[in-house]
């Protein structure tokens, strides 16, 4: 048949967090090699959730970490200890090219922040920007290993950068809160 198309076998091999919504969030789990965003108020959980999910990626035999330039290691050693994900590597790192030299071995990071990453190499923050998306999502194609950023807003709510970022990732997530709900800790993922 001309019109029957080849998928190829990486799309059957979704990675699962062991959380049904986040997974139903992702089409049925993390695409490997894939990249996506989340951005959020500050205080709004985004380490927490980050932490969450590679939690329940580790409980399901995933090698994955947590690479910070916004808090202290001690810090995310806390918050990691507070929501019982113990089994999560945690690191101050924020050089790009390092970073992406770790993704060999993992199958998924979450870099936090976006806006924190830097280059052993000059340039302005336009080229950084341009040069840290191009190597970690390249990276994540070549090893299979899912990249998230953490981005910053501003405090009008607007993405912190230029859009480089979103427009080169598969998926922008953004979390908020729910003003009307009984639960202070509710909140709504887009």
């Amino acid at each position: 048949d001309v019109y029957k198309r080849q998928i190829p076998d990486i799309f059957n091999r979704r990675m699962k967090t062991g959380i049904s919504r986040i997974d139903s969030l992702f089409d049925e789990g993390i695409l490997p090699g894939s990249a996506f965003t989340l951005t959020a108020k500050a205080g709004c959980g985004k380490t927490t959730l980050m932490l969450q999910i590679l939690n329940g990626m580790s409980k399901n035999g995933y090698n994955v970490g947590y690479f910070s330039g916004e808090e202290s290691i001690y810090q995310l050693a806390y918050t990691a200890n507070r929501i019982g994900a113990e089994e999560v590597k945690i690191a101050n790192m924020t050089d790009i090219d390092e970073i992406a030299s770790y993704m060999q071995d993992l199958d998924l990071i979450i870099i936090d922040s976006f806006q924190a990453l830097t280059s052993k190499f000059k340039m302005n923050s336009r080229q950084l920007e341009k040069h840290a998306v191009q190597t970690l999502t390249n990276a994540a194609k070549l090893s299979e290993c899912t990249v998230g950023f953490v981005m910053h807003l501003t405090k009008s709510g607007d993405l912190k950068g230029g859009t480089i970022v979103p427009h080169t990732v598969d998926a922008n997530l953004k979390i908020a809160t729910i003003s009307d709900a009984d639960d202070d800790a509710a909140r709504v993922i887009y």
